[in-house]
């Protein structure tokens, strides 16, 4: 055979542009129609990272609240560039879904240019790498989810795909792998364990140029490693300059090496191998072609090696709570290279052939797509959406509280915090440092060897005390909008804590009403549960002559005491149970009943809704004469001492200090809701 001329070798290092770009639309056009099927998910952890790109804009730097600095994010490179396009005036939301869609478009290109098409029946081979990869369920499910998958997928189809297009890799000197090396540096700082697949890379090359001695085997690896090692290294400087930490804090919360977690992580790889059928089977044969030829041995090592590395990775961490299997976005490029590699044996250099192949991609991307709608997990991520109530929530925090600027605590650390722009403490520990580091409590062991109260990864820290002793002002517990009682491990320590079983009471928060999803003709009028602090700043103002009560407080729920005990109830003969069991029917009945609500008002602050009569609050008054009266004056609607007629005047005679429990009515006729912004005590006499 004459050896190739200089074009020819070009046009296969560098094929026509006109080529590639043909071989992606089918898949481009795959992945839109796919994407928009889960419309609107965005995953609540994405508001995390996006609070941290708005703080930055405002020149708040990368923090995510006042205070201390914590990076409880892990995708640097995606927030960076998430906040680029919001100082270009885009939505941070809409700015997030732009990116992550340009990220699929781009790396499904990439994964069409990998192949070298250079003419009609290459370019329908070409086509078929990214077609399997847009078919898969982490397209279909994150493209548009908010989070750094899509990424991660540019820069390893990138990546992978320039190992794979190099001319002779076998032959490739340690210089030349040092521009491989650029995406997978860019990798590195899009995801802390993006590592894993540069050194499965260089396990990879070095082990194909063992024949060659162990010194050229480790120049090769050595090389390829050499621009994102010293990626790592100058994020590693700079976290320790600006975080003063050596890992992100989120490695503190999910890095849960628990041998117990083996099972669910083989359940993972297992799980993620039957959803993406169409992509993972036609990769399995394309893996034995590679290896089979001595002259393609290198490249399926490179593909191989770090994809077995990905999935021991996998099943030593359990697996990931998220649904649609988001911890492989990363593995679909070099799977894509694969199942083009078997492809292209079936395929030889005849058309009739290329046909089959062709057919054989098309069915398996087919079945890929089939596979990815119909998963139970696809499913569960396109009925999520609980974020949204979260953003009703926040909204309507930020009207009420944004001049007062409390302290705000809650779980689901996104939606609610970005939209509400209030100061907050993270009750999982994703964005608090202290929490991330609190050693796991002993009784969450028992929790998990009873097995039947669900222990999702990343939700398992938690200090009650630590929590507690910041006062945060309000809090809300479990995703939004809420629930009345405790859910994680900080707010169920907090049932034995004195401080917040005399110091909360829970008040129905309207957050008003809005349409969900968005976009829907489904309204709902979202109610959250919102624990406040009784002494905290909107706690009732006491002076020697006069005593100020917020109306927020009238009806609101006062927990009766340790009902959940961590998840560890008494056995149902135990004194104890029949307690708790009146304990949550009180609950329950308060929070079905709404006989109060707490409204934001447009201007700022609150005024409370009565839709019954009755509601109580109790607060300690001096003994003396006191004049009751409400804020402002409503007719039909008085405050008394519960259990007494209204008194003349609304003079009311105490003869020692103690705790009077207050109570609102409204009388028979009057309009509801009766609205008031408070109740005050003004002293009348000794």
């Amino acid at each position: 055979m004459p050896p190739r001329t200089t074009a020819a070798a070009a046009t296969a290092w560098a094929p026509p542009a006109r080529w590639w770009l043909f071989a992606a639309l089918p898949a481009l056009a795959v992945a839109a129609v796919q994407a928009a099927w889960p419309w609107p998910f965005v995953s609540d952890d994405a508001f995390v990272s996006l609070r941290y790109a708005e703080r930055l804009l405002h020149g708040h730097g990368l923090t995510w609240t006042d205070g201390e600095r914590v990076e409880g994010y892990s995708n640097l490179a995606w927030v960076l560039a998430s906040a680029a396009l919001g100082a270009l005036g885009l939505d941070l939301v809409a700015a997030a879904r732009l990116l992550g869609a340009a990220c699929t478009a781009g790396a499904l290109l990439l994964l069409a240019r990998a192949q070298r098409p250079h003419d009609a029946r290459t370019a329908c081979l070409a086509a078929l790498a990214p077609l399997l990869v847009a078919t898969s369920q982490p397209v279909l499910a994150w493209t548009l989810g908010g989070l750094e998958g899509p990424m991660l997928l540019l820069w390893l189809a990138w990546g992978f795909g320039a190992l794979g297009r190099a001319p002779d890799l076998a032959a490739a000197g340690p210089r030349a792998l040092l521009g491989p090396g650029v995406p997978f540096a860019l990798a590195c700082w899009t995801r802390p364990d993006s590592p894993l697949w540069v050194a499965g890379i260089a396990l990879g090359l070095g082990l194909a140029a063992r024949g060659g001695g162990f010194g050229l085997a480790l120049r090769r690896a050595a090389a390829f490693a050499a621009l994102p090692a010293a990626a790592v290294l100058l994020q590693l400087a700079c976290r320790l300059a600006y975080y003063g930490d050596t890992v992100p804090n989120t490695a503190h919360v999910k890095a849960e090496f628990d041998p117990g977690h083996g099972g669910a992580g083989v359940d993972y790889v297992l799980g993620a191998w039957t959803a993406l059928p169409g992509l993972a089977w036609p990769a399995l044969g394309g893996g034995l072609v590679l290896l089979a030829a001595r002259r393609t041995r290198l490249l399926g090592a490179v593909l191989l090696v770090p994809l077995a590395l990905w999935a021991a990775y996998l099943m030593a961490i359990g697996g990931d709570h998220f649904p649609g299997r988001r911890l492989l976005h990363g593995a679909l490029a070099p799977l894509g290279l694969l199942a083009a590699a078997g492809l292209r044996a079936v395929a030889g250099t005849a058309w009739s052939r290329t046909l089959l192949a062709v057919l054989l991609g098309g069915g398996a991307a087919l079945w890929g797509a089939l596979v990815a709608r119909s998963d139970a997990q696809s499913h569960e991520l396109r009925a999520e959406v609980w974020e949204w109530r979260g953003k009703a929530v926040g909204e309507a925090l930020a009207t009420a509280f944004a001049d007062a600027r409390p302290l705000l605590a809650v779980d689901a650390a996104g939606a609610v915090p970005f939209y509400s722009r209030l100061p907050a403490l993270d009750l999982l520990g994703l964005c608090d440092r202290t929490i991330a580091t609190t050693p796991y409590r002993d009784w969450l062991h028992q929790v998990k060897a009873r097995g039947d109260v669900p222990l999702p990864p990343g939700h398992l820290r938690g200090n009650g005390a630590y929590a507690m002793a910041r006062a945060p002002d309000l809090m809300l517990f479990g995703p939004p909008p809420g629930l009345p009682v405790p859910v994680f491990v900080s707010a169920l320590e907090f049932e034995d804590d004195p401080r917040f079983l005399d110091g909360y009471r829970c008040v129905h928060f309207a957050a008003g009403t809005a349409p969900i999803p968005p976009g829907s003709d489904r309204v709902e009028a979202i109610v959250a549960p919102l624990w406040v602090h009784v002494r905290g700043r909107f706690g009732p103002v006491a002076a020697p002559d006069r005593i100020e009560i917020p109306a927020l407080w009238f009806g609101s729920l006062r927990y009766p005491g340790p009902l959940l005990r961590r998840r560890l109830p008494p056995p149902p003969d135990d004194p104890a149970a029949a307690a708790i069991a009146d304990g949550l029917r009180t609950v329950g009945a308060w929070h079905a009943a709404r006989a109060a609500t707490v409204v934001p008002q447009a201007s700022g602050g609150v005024e409370l809704e009565l839709h019954q009569g009755g509601a109580a609050f109790a607060w300690p008054v001096p003994r003396g004469t006191w004049r009751l009266a409400t804020v402002p004056a409503a007719a039909g609607v008085q405050v008394r001492v519960a259990g007494e007629a209204p008194a003349a005047g609304g003079l009311v005679t105490f003869d020692r200090d103690q705790e009077v429990p207050l109570e609102l009515t409204v009388a028979p006729g009057t309009p509801r809701p009766a609205r008031l912004q408070g109740v005050v005590l003004q002293r009348a006499g000794p």
